[in-house]
């Protein structure tokens, strides 16, 4: 039986598309954070100031070193855009260094007074001797904002390093936030606190955020985004992780300011505060684990009843199953593709499938297009095709039909494919035998025919009498009419005859310039076996009738020939002679006819089941045929003998 493999091609989940449109939020918020800044400096818009209190306090060239990296964690999100966000982040390197020695030398690059056009907000804000340059906290976070961005999404070891120093520039932005928060001068104390701006603090925590949702596949946002126990209690922990011990510890503060406590009392109600709300979260962690555990048990016993169902299904199947991922690589098999490959289960997962299955074209023995990879190219079923020869892992070859099917996921995604494909070996030895007996069977009864018409031929001879002469011609005729619906048997291997063919080589003796005019119409219709041998000795006695006595007997005649078919399977067809010149009495029917009518009426209606219709109309002859193409199942009344005369 067909083991079943656990990996499958899964199409990308939705969790890791919200992680990309939230880093990308975050670039649009901060580049509209320094482009407010940058417009704040240039404008003196009084409205501005007044809705965002301390917007001078970031000065120019930070503001345009947070659009800059807005700039580059949003290109960063698009996959053709990567290169365009490393030049950003090495310009941000040599810009923050560039500011760095600036302060430890003493000279001034001009950056902030080239960003302004009003100088009179620049000599306001040299007036106290404070010059306006990039503070160091802001400086250092551009500096380690860029380096990540040059090492994001280069390899494992590389993006680890990216999503360090993102983790570093977070740090030290929330130190920074939860001191506006608290009412620490930031500024007053050594590192870890730094003078920054509130603004600047906040585009650096959106950045360093940003660049850790901009790689769900991997590191913290992938952890975060997991579809998984382990994720789904790291997604409701993380808000008691960050949230809750910055507003416990705001209310200590606001009990220490307000003197309910001392600083010792609220560093014990903070301590305590923080274990009692971090275990209610666990507590609650853990019962939403418990139910994840539960229904991940009951979709594993699940799963595996399919798997089982899928295997039973697989090693059922009479033809060879191979199933691949979306790049052609073998799945699974099923136990007959191994048997006819000759590669196991184990042996052929994870190698390409044209290693496992190869084909070649019989005729050529040049490689077949493989109809899996064409399925993965063409998203499309492809048909069933024959001609090709299976070579197995021992370099035999098998005469195989194949077809393959892409698998599409839920969301239209490529999954994979499959390909399926049968031995035919036995098949055309049965289609052999088959041939041979058909031949046979035409051997024997060319050969018969010939006996008999050998036969008439020599009482054609050894006649003395003109009526004997007469019959055996007319005899001759008839066998030749049946050897050419034999021919036309023998061509379809017995699978039926040609109509119009069949009308064709019975009136084509007739046709000469300037003779009768023979119209023929009807579309073309494949006659069965049992009604092939009647309908041409029909067709010959209509015509041999028309030679004597009808339409075909002079120059001026004309004979229609026409058919269709109608409902139950059923052929009409229609044989109509004018410019006749011998007129035969109207009231005259079939059965006071001579032989060849006799014929036509018993051989349609007695051996196929059929209605025939005979008129001698002054114009001509006209008969029209009802016969069925498909053999009746309702039994045939069988003809009662007449009683004889006393």
């Amino acid at each position: 039986m067909a083991e079943v493999p656990v990996k499958m091609a899964l199409p990308a989940p939705r969790a890791e598309r919200m992680s990309l449109l939230l880093a990308r939020c975050a670039a649009v918020v901060v580049c509209a954070i320094g482009g407010i800044v940058l417009l704040g400096w240039q404008l003196p818009i009084a409205q501005l100031t007044q809705a965002l209190p301390g917007l001078v306090s970031m000065t120019p060239d930070s503001a345009a070193g947070a659009l800059a990296a807005g700039i580059g964690l949003f290109c960063n999100t698009f996959r053709p855009l990567r290169p365009i966000s490393r030049l950003i982040g090495f310009a941000l390197v040599i810009l923050g260094l560039a500011i760095l020695f600036e302060d430890l030398f003493g000279f001034s690059l001009g950056i902030d007074q080239a960003l302004l056009r009003d100088h009179i907000l620049a000599a306001d804000a040299a007036s106290a001797g404070k010059p306006l340059r990039m503070v160091p906290g802001i400086t250092g976070s551009l500096i380690l904002f860029g380096l990540a961005l040059l090492y994001a999404k280069q390899g494992r070891a590389l993006s680890a390093f990216s999503q360090i120093l993102a983790l570093v520039i977070l740090a030290q932005v929330l130190i920074v936030l939860a001191g506006y928060v608290y009412g620490v001068a930031t500024y007053y104390y050594p590192f870890p606190f730094t003078s920054m701006s509130i603004y600047g603090a906040l585009s650096g925590f959106l950045l360093a955020l940003g660049l850790l949702a901009a790689s769900p596949e991997y590191g913290i946002a992938a952890a975060i985004v997991e579809q998984s126990p382990a994720g789904e209690m790291l997604r409701r922990l993380l808000p008691g992780i960050v949230v809750l011990p910055l507003v416990i510890g705001w209310f200590a503060h606001q009990a220490e300011v307000h003197t309910y406590y001392d600083s010792a009392a609220t560093l014990a109600i903070f301590a305590v505060a923080s274990i009692l709300v971090l275990a209610v979260f666990a507590w609650t962690t853990i019962g939403a684990v418990r139910r994840a555990d539960r229904d991940r048990n009951a979709a594993l016993m699940e799963l595996r009843g399919q798997r089982e169902w899928l295997s039973t299904t697989l090693g059922s199947i009479g033809d060879g199953v191979i199933a691949t991922d979306p790049n052609g690589s073998v799945l699974l098999l099923n136990k007959i593709a191994e048997q006819m490959t000759g590669w196991s289960g184990p042996e052929a997962r994870g190698r390409p499938i044209w290693e496992v299955f190869r084909v070649i074209n019989e005729g050529t023995r040049k490689p077949v297009d493989d109809p899996a990879l064409k399925a993965l190219r063409e998203r499309a079923v492809t048909r069933l095709e024959s001609g090709a020869l299976l070579v197995t892992r021992d370099d035999k070859e098998l005469p195989v039909e194949h077809s393959g099917s892409p698998i599409l996921g839920f969301d239209g995604s490529l999954a994979g494919s499959v390909l399926i494909f049968r031995d035919v070996t036995e098949r055309r030895r049965t289609a052999q035998r088959q041939s041979m007996l058909v031949g046979e069977l035409n051997h024997r009864v060319k050969n018969a025919l010939a006996i008999v018409q050998s036969l008439v031929q020599a009482s054609l001879r050894q006649a003395t009498s003109r009526p004997a002469q007469a019959m055996a011609q007319t005899l001759a005729e008839r066998l030749q009419a049946l050897h050419r619906a034999h021919d036309l048997l023998l061509e379809s291997q017995w699978s039926g005859a040609s109509l119009k063919a069949m009308v064709e080589r019975e009136l084509d003796p007739y046709r000469r310039e300037g003779g009768p005019k023979i119209m023929i119409k009807g579309p073309d219709v494949l006659l069965p076996p049992q009604c092939t041998s009647i309908l041409a000795m029909t067709l010959h006695e209509l015509a041999t009738n028309a030679v004597k006595y009808g339409a075909l007997s002079h120059n001026g005649g004309q004979l229609g020939i026409s058919w269709k078919t109608a409902r139950g399977n059923r052929l009409l067809l229609t044989w109509e002679e004018r410019g006749t010149l011998i007129h035969v009495p109207a009231r005259r029917s079939a059965s006071s006819g001579g032989f060849g009518m006799q014929l036509i009426d018993k051989g349609i209606r007695h051996n196929l089941g059929g209605d025939t219709k005979v008129e001698f109309r002054p114009a001509g002859l006209y008969v029209e045929l009802n016969v069925p193409l498909e053999p009746s199942k309702e039994p045939r009344m069988k003809p009662q003998k007449a009683p004889a005369e006393a």
